[in-house]
C-alpha cells in the first residue's frame, strides 16, 4: 500500500466500494502556488528583485512535481516522510542522510517510507550549484520544485503511515484537509507578518523538524473531522459522484464549515510556516553559493 498510495492515486476498499481518491498529493495546486508566490516577499534585494521577475514561472510551475508522478521513478516517494516508522512522536530517529538510512533498514524501506527529507537537502545543494554556475534556468526549476517540497513538509498527512485517516476511521481526510478547506477559505488566510527568510544551518535537520511538528497536529486534524462529521445524516454529509467510471464522495458545504471551525485556523498556520520556510531554504541556497548575481549573466536564459 505504501507504494502505491503516492506514486499517483491512492486506491482502498471503504464500504465495500473501490474508492480513488486525491489523498496523495500535496497541497492543492492553488495552496502551493501561494506559498511560492508569497515566498517570493520575505526574500532580502537583490535576490527578491530576481526571484519577483520570475514570479510567473515561480508560481505556475509550483505544482510540477505533482505533475510528474507516475513519470518519474520514486517521484512519489519524494512528497512525504512517515515518521511514525523512525519511532514515537516526538523522539522520532530519523538518519541525517539517505544511505544512513539504506544502510540501517535498507532501501526498499526508506524508499516507501518517503524520503522528502532528503530531497529537501539535495535540491538545497543542486540549487546552491546552479546558483554557482549563473545557471538560470536550472536555478528557477530548481526552486520551484524545493518550494513544493517544503510545503509538503508542512501537510500533517504527510508525516504519518496514517496518511488518509485509514486507520482511523477519517478516510479522505487527506484531500478535504489539503485542498478542500484552502480553496474554500483560503481567500481570507493572511501571509502579512511572516518572518523573513532566515539562514538554515542544516536543512536536513530543519526539514526533520518540520516533520516531526506536523506530525504533532494529527491528533487534532482527525478530532477535527470526526467532530464535523458527527450527527449529519449521511445523505447530507457528501453525495455520490461517478468520474471516469469511478464513485467520488463529494462532502456538502455543512461538513467544511464544521470541519473548518474545528481546525480553527490549521491550514492557515501551516501554509503561512511554509511560505517562511520555503524562503529561508531557497535564501540559504544563495547564501552557500556565496550570494552570487548569478542574473546578470542569465537574463536572456528565460
Amino acid at each position: 500500500m505504501n507504494a502505491v498510495r503516492r506514486a499517483g492515486l491512492c486506491l482502498f476498499t471503504a464500504i465495500g466500494l473501490i474508492l480513488i481518491s486525491q489523498a496523495a498529493f500535496g497541497w492543492g495546486f492553488w495552496a502551493h502556488r501561494t506559498i511560492n508566490r508569497y515566498a517570493i516577499t520575505l526574500l532580502p534585494d537583490p535576490l527578491k528583485a530576481f526571484y519577483q521577475d520570475h514570479i510567473g514561472y515561480l508560481t505556475a510551475h509550483a505544482v510540477d512535481p505533482d505533475k510528474r508522478r507516475g513519470q518519474w521513478k520514486d517521484e512519489g516517494n519524494y512528497h512525504y516522510m512517515d515518521m511514525d516508522d523512525y519511532g514515537t512522536y516526538p523522539n522520532f530517529e530519523v538518519p541525517p542522510t539517505f544511505k544512513e538510512a539504506v544502510e540501517k533498514y535498507g532501501e526498499d524501506k526508506v524508499t516507501k517510507d518517503g524520503m522528502v527529507a532528503w530531497r529537501v537537502g539535495l535540491d538545497v545543494d543542486s540549487l546552491t550549484a546552479a546558483m554557482k554556475a549563473h545557471d538560470v534556468s536550472l536555478v528557477l526549476h530548481l526552486s520551484a520544485d524545493l518550494g513544493h517540497y517544503v510545503a509538503d513538509m508542512h501537510v500533517p498527512l504527510h508525516a504519518t503511515r496514517n496518511y488518509d485517516g485509514q486507520f482511523t476511521g477519517n478516510i479522505g481526510v487527506h484531500f478535504r484537509w489539503e485542498t478542500g478547506i484552502p480553496e474554500r477559505y483560503g481567500k481570507d488566510y493572511h501571509f502579512d507578518g511572516l518572518d523573513e527568510a532566515a539562514y538554515i544551518k542544516d536543512p536536513v535537520r530543519h526539514a526533520i523538524r518540520v516533520l516531526t511538528r506536523s506530525y504533532s497536529l494529527l491528533g487534532k486534524l482527525f478530532r477535527a473531522d470526526s467532530i464535523a462529521k458527527a450527527g449529519i445524516p449521511k445523505d447530507s454529509l457528501y453525495t455520490v459522484e461517478i468520474r471516469d467510471g469511478r464513485k467520488e464522495y463529494i462532502y456538502s458545504d455543512e461538513y467544511y464549515t464544521k470541519f473548518n471551525d474545528q481546525l480553527n485556523g490549521m491550514d492557515e498556520s501551516q501554509m503561512r510556516e511554509a511560505t517562511e520556510a520555503v524562503a529561508s531554504y531557497w535564501y540559504t541556497a544563495w547564501v552557500n553559493a556565496g550570494k552570487p548575481r548569478f542574473w546578470e549573466e542569465g537574463k536572456n536564459e528565460n
